[in-house]
Parts: C-alpha cells; sequence; structure tokens
C-alpha cells in the first residue's frame, strides 16, 4: 500500500491530549512543551472500519502494551479538521520514532506522530515517509 500520497491529509490532524480530566490542543500540552510526545491508536488498523466496539477493545490492548512497557499513557484524541472524524489514541513520553513506528505497525497503523519542539510529525509505519508542520499554523 503506498500510503505517501495519504501523508497531506494525516500531518493536517489536530491532536489533542488530556490534561486534568480535559483534551487541549497537542501545540498547548504542558506534557508535548517539555517532552518528545509519540501518539499511537489502534483505531481503524489499516482499510478496517470496526465497530466503536471492536475499537475501543483495540485501544485497550494497545494501552496495555504500552503500560507493560513502562510508559504511562495519556488518552488522546485525532481528529480531522474537515469532518467529524476522529480516533481515540494515546500520547506516551519514552519511545524512540523507532518503537513508536514499530507499535503503531503491530497494531495495524498506517503512521503515528510525534510531537515536539512545537511540530507535529507524521511517522510512516511500514514505509520510509514522513510529513511534518508547525503546530500553530493550523
Amino acid at each position: 500500500m503506498d500510503s505517501e500520497r495519504l501523508a497531506p491529509l494525516y500531518v493536517k490532524t489536530l491532536v489533542s491530549i488530556e490534561e486534568s480530566g480535559s483534551l487541549v490542543a497537542a501545540g498547548e500540552s504542558s506534557l508535548a512543551r517539555d517532552s518528545v510526545v509519540h501518539v499511537i491508536t489502534a483505531w481503524n488498523s489499516g482499510d478496517e472500519r470496526p465497530t466503536r466496539e471492536q475499537n475501543d477493545a483495540a485501544n485497550r490492548v494497545l494501552r496495555d502494551c504500552l503500560v507493560d512497557r513502562g510508559l504511562h499513557p495519556h488518552r488522546a484524541v485525532g481528529a480531522d479538521p474537515d469532518s467529524e472524524h476522529f480516533e481515540e489514541s494515546w500520547a506516551v513520553v519514552g519511545l524512540d520514532d523507532q518503537e513508536a513506528r514499530a507499535i503503531g505497525a503491530a497494531f495495524g497503523q498506517v503512521a503515528v506522530f510525534r510531537i515536539s519542539d512545537g511540530m507535529q510529525t507524521v511517522l510512516a509505519c511500514s514505509e520510509d515517509w514522513s510529513l511534518s508542520r508547525r503546530l500553530k499554523d493550523f
């Protein structure tokens, strides 16, 4: 699958991270301000479009996987700015890009996000591409 053609769509995703019980834009998140954050989901793997219940169950498995690695997942959401589509996700500190991509690939994802230094980067999980934008541009 040549997912690189989808990179411009993925990079527009509006990522929010939960802090103190509320979702805040990634660019305003204290977690992302102080650390490199990777955002990974288990929702809608590949071309599949499971039910909400199936997506939630897959995301619980992903959360358990992250916790088993000694990480502390924070609830996150990636939303399409041009539609009502969103995907529940997990934001974590403590992975490098390769680890985040490998976890995303294990959960059937095309890409994961890296949030750092005021930038949002989409990292392909199984291909060799990435695309970045400044967080304040959206």
